[in-house]
């Protein structure tokens, strides 16, 4: 676990940490420095396992195996219909591999870990994401327009947008870092209606962090998993209280905050990242349209909309701003059904952790925690390509890995591990 503890740490370089590898009609393919210390992870994951011969897999990771295989498949399927060089289906299937090697944290987690390990765990992502958080203020303030100072040389439609005051932190995009900050705070509320002791000055400088992205699909996020908290739990008096600090700390700013809003015109839906939307997710409708058993393979986006005779829109031609939109157009309807399966699988784990009456308040509030800031990320991710984020994509494995420890914490009898490697005779 100290090897996992050290990625979670190295994950807040963000994009300051960026090793190009490959590079692809104008994308660079880079090798990010938690990366190394998360292959350090999985090698450890392996060794552990070959010792004990035991391999545990439960039916999340079936499931994210399965929709890995469907990816695939449809990219080796439909590499002959796109065109596809034999660079361009390794370069599609190398996004794979790396979706699968973050997908490898929960299965080091649920292999490696005991529930006594959860705390740890816990500690080390919230300290993480508060100085990640605590960083993107300090930068907000004093650093505009940080991405340009990190890469001048950056200045062409390939590059990063300029953001002004707004809070990008190490990711250098105030939507990404703000989807970071969501997982942090949700759990943390989530945690809080529980009983559990949660110093005030944390929820209040996430929520600072949030409202400096001046992100709306942050914004919507917020929302969509406060709604889960007050479903389960009720509106909490901790919540009000925050809300007060949060309204009284605002206050004098409040003409500040509405001057930028309307600069970054987040006030109105015609702004052109809006129109922009609107034409990627007209364009995933039309090729799921085309493709709807098996969409057109992981990460091959680029080059369909090549073959298409599209322009690229934006900077990043590979992704879709289209959340579960976007896991339709690559892996079709199938891989949609298995993507949704695995989500439900897991909320199904959260749920059965906060109604247990017998887990601890740490482990109940942790689990609705999960299960909002689950549900917020695949709301923001319809506006943002957040959902297959690596930035995202691990702290969210972890904290499905920790229900899971909670889970079995919870439980006297530990299901038994299903083995894949023969048993000495």
């Amino acid at each position: 676990m100290t090897l996992l503890r050290g990625a979670l740490v190295l994950m807040m370089a963000g994009q300051l940490g960026r090793i190009p590898v490959l590079t692809s009609q104008g994308k660079d393919a880079p090798v990010l420095l938690n990366e190394v210390v998360l292959a350090a992870v999985l090698a450890a994951t392996v060794i552990v396992c070959a010792r004990a011969r035991s391999l545990r897999l439960d039916g999340v990771a079936f499931a994210a195996l399965a929709f890995a295989a469907v990816g695939g498949a449809s990219v080796l399927v439909n590499a002959p219909e796109f065109r596809l060089s034999g660079y361009e289906t390794f370069y599609s299937l190398a996004y794979l591999a790396r979706w699968l090697a973050y997908f490898g944290v929960y299965v080091s987690i649920i292999n490696t870990a005991t529930p006594g390990d959860a705390g740890r765990l816990w500690r080390t992502l919230e300290r993480a994401l508060l100085g990640f958080t605590i960083f993107g203020i300090v930068q907000a303030i004093a650093l505009p327009g940080f991405a340009q100072l990190v890469y001048p040389e950056n200045d062409d439609a390939m590059g990063w947008d300029v953001q002004g005051h707004r809070l990008v932190s190490t990711l250098l995009d105030p939507n990404f870092a703000g989807a970071l900050i969501l997982l942090a705070l949700l759990v943390l509320l989530a945690r809080m209606a529980f009983g559990v002791r949660v110093p005030r000055w944390k929820p209040l400088t996430l929520i600072t962090g949030l409202v400096l992205t001046f992100s709306r699909s942050s914004f919507l996020g917020l929302f969509v998993g406060g709604l889960v908290l007050i479903s389960v739990r009720g509106l909490r008096r901790q919540y009000a209280r925050i809300a007060a600090a949060v309204v009284a700390i605002a206050l004098p700013f409040t003409p500040l905050i509405i001057r930028y809003g309307m600069e970054y015109q987040k006030f109105t839906l015609s702004d052109g990242s809006a129109i922009q939307r609107t034409i990627m997710w007209l364009r995933g409708l039309t090729v799921l349209a085309d493709h709807p058993l098996l969409g057109i393979g992981f990460n091959t986006y680029g080059f369909v909309q090549r073959a298409y005779g599209w322009d690229i829109v934006g900077r990043d031609g590979f992704g879709l701003d289209g959340g579960l939109l976007f896991i339709g157009v690559m892996t079709g309807f199938v891989g949609l059904a298995v993507y949704v399966g695995m989500y439900a699988l897991m909320w199904r784990r959260c749920q059965r952790v906060w109604r247990d009456a017998a887990a601890t308040p740490e482990a109940r509030g942790t689990a609705l925690g999960v299960a909002a800031a689950s549900l917020a990320i695949v709301v923001h991710s319809c506006f943002v390509n957040s959902l297959l984020l690596p930035f995202v994509m691990e702290p969210l494995w972890v904290l499905w890995g920790l229900v899971f420890l909670y889970r079995h914490e919870s439980r006297p009898v530990v299901e038994p591990r299903r083995s894949f490697i023969p048993a000495p005779v």
